[in-house]
């Protein structure tokens, strides 16, 4: 992939910045960033100090959540052509099978469309993603590696490494450090990454070939785990389309396993009781021990982090990659606004809203390998006799798959979300739900994700009334304003579609006369009866007008000279 113009050396500090943002780190996190920013037309220059993008596993499994963030950034198709939604699992204690259990399920919904975490390997997730940003005329610069910055009240000064073995003065509006859990930003701004290290839970992972074995049957992706009665752990998932598998077997504390093919076949050998098999063909091998840490803000001024650079999570219910796409959508629009003329308070909702998130995820990927991993033969008799075999009824598989899809999240509390109306089914800070919806001036049926595809704002309009003292030529530029109507009789001059079938009534239960104000990333803003163009536009373009108080005072504190370091 062709790299990116991006400034030219010895550039002057005190010239116009060369780009709009940098951002560093070409992860599922850093390249959803850049795909939103270079969409928004922002000058957005995406590095990496690697070569290429690395052929790795690693998270494996895309959300619901993020699947609707693929879908807006023009994605899904391919992901979900590459990847499987059906999983079929086969847990084994002391050699013999303990559980079976179906998951991906769920059917599509009208308000929920992609309803199944969809199992892909992070490589394939990566590559797609920088195919999109070369569709949209950007890519990723390889070999380039940050050495320093300075940030300052208008702009970012940037040392980088360049392929060459070079050095490149650069500047930038913002850098954003998607740089992962041993982020050179992060540790630039000296942000502590509290939390802990449990040197006791200590993992090898590859993706190797299991001869004779296939990751997928029937149309289901295969994955088995072995569970021993000392606590150990092997487990195989299916990687679709590759005929690999990731593998990950448990060490103990005191074990000084190195991430070999040799000692992967040693455990699955001494775990398995397949010892006649042999893995073969390591594409990739490495090791983690179980992190659990988080910095308190995620922003010092024109820099910002996302991903884990920002927060690292045990991999139990799959929540690290994709909550860091998600910190990704959610930056994106407010750094595209703040670059376009929007006081940059807007970017202190950033860690006002995803900190939460975080806080959740973290909590929630730990208590779920807490009760894997408990050692306690009662705790560990109910798991395996009690709760396993439960999570082999379709109907609890699909709870479980909702309790950690990301649907539910939510910044119902933050400061962008406002309301003036009471009752209906989504609220300000609520994900604005799917529905089927029918186009009147073509008569074509379409989605109403089709509406919200794109950069922009949404104001939908409940039925005639909505309208009433709309002046919809007196709108912001960037508010696209659509009409839900149960039938085609309207007076409305705009774009008009009909609810088809009452999914959108359902989904929303929204009177009529209401409108509702959803945000570049889908999320509901604001409801009001029968607004005016002006409050619409106030709501719009002052967004995030009036910050936390804490939020201000970290922007202070992170606006001065320095930060200045040299990486390692």
């Amino acid at each position: 992939m062709s790299e990116v113009p991006f400034g030219r050396p010895h550039l002057r500090t005190d010239a116009v910045p060369a780009v709009d943002v940098l951002i560093v780190g070409a992860g599922p996190t850093g390249l959803t960033l850049a795909v939103d920013l270079t969409r928004r037309g922002v000058r957005a220059v995406l590095i990496e100090a690697a070569p290429a993008l690395p052929r790795q596993s690693r998270g494996k499994g895309l959300q619901p959540r993020s699947l609707e963030v693929l879908d807006d950034l023009g994605v899904v198709d391919a992901v979900l052509g590459h990847g499987q939604s059906r999983q079929d699992i086969t847990l084994y204690r002391d050699g013999r099978r303990l559980a079976r259990i179906p998951a991906g399920l769920a059917e599509p919904r009208a308000d929920l469309p992609y309803p199944n975490i969809v199992m892909i390997p992070q490589w394939r997730t990566t590559t797609l993603l920088a195919r999109r940003l070369h569709e949209l005329g950007s890519a990723i610069r390889f070999n380039t590696r940050l050495e320093s910055f300075s940030a300052g009240n208008d702009a970012v000064r940037v040392v980088v490494t360049t392929p060459d073995g070079g050095r490149e003065d650069l500047t930038a509006r913002y850098l954003v450090g998607c740089d992962g859990a041993h982020s050179i930003v992060r540790r630039t701004l000296d942000l502590e990454f509290a939390g802990s290290s449990d040197e006791t839970q200590r993992y090898l992972l590859g993706d190797v070939t299991v001869p004779g074995w296939h990751p997928e049957v029937d149309g289901a992706v295969l994955s088995h785990a072995w569970l021993g009665t000392d606590g150990s752990f092997l487990g195989l998932a299916g990687l679709p389309e590759t005929g690999q598998w990731q593998i990950g077997a448990s060490i103990t504390a005191g074990d000084d396993l190195e991430p070999t093919l040799e000692a992967l076949q040693r455990l699955w050998d001494e775990r398995t009781g397949h010892p006649q098999v042999r893995l073969s063909d390591a594409t990739w091998l490495s090791n983690f021990r179980v992190n659990v840490r988080m910095v308190e803000d995620y922003r010092r001024g024109r820099v910002l982090l996302a991903g884990d650079a920002a927060h690292v999570h045990p991999p139990t219910g799959g929540q690290g990659m994709n909550t860091g796409i998600q910190d990704a959508y959610n930056l994106g629009w407010k750094l595209a606004a703040c670059l376009n003329g929007h006081d940059d308070t807007l970017l202190d909702t950033y860690p006002a809203e995803r900190l939460p998130v975080a806080r959740r995820a973290l909590a929630q990927s730990t208590n779920i390998l807490d009760v894997v991993t408990n050692r306690n033969p009662l705790v560990r008799f109910a798991v395996q006799r009690l709760l396993l075999p439960l999570l082999s009824r379709p109907s609890i598989n699909r709870r479980l798959t909702a309790r950690v899809s990301q649907i539910d999240i939510g910044y119902h509390d933050g400061p962008l979300a406002d309301d003036e109306l009471s009752g209906g089914r989504v609220r300000p800070g609520d994900r604005a739900p799917d529905a089927h919806l029918v186009d009147t001036a073509t008569g074509q049926p379409l989605r109403l994700f089709d509406l919200l595809r794109g950069p922009q704002w949404t104001l939908l309009l409940v039925g005639d009334a909505s309208a009433g003292r709309l002046d919809c030529d007196a709108l912001p530029d960037e508010v696209h304003t659509c009409l839900i109507t149960p039938a085609r009789s309207t007076s409305f001059s705009g774009r008009v579609v009909i609810d088809r079938d009452g999914t959108f009534r359902r989904a929303y239960r929204a009177k009529p006369g209401t409108a509702l104000l959803i945000r570049p990333d889908g999320y509901l803003h604001w409801r009001a009866h029968t607004p005016r163009a002006d409050a619409v536009a106030k709501h719009v373009l002052g967004a995030g007008a009036h910050p936390p108080p804490a939020a201000a005072t970290r922007r202070q504190a992170g606006t001065g000279e320095g930060h200045d370091t040299e990486e390692g």
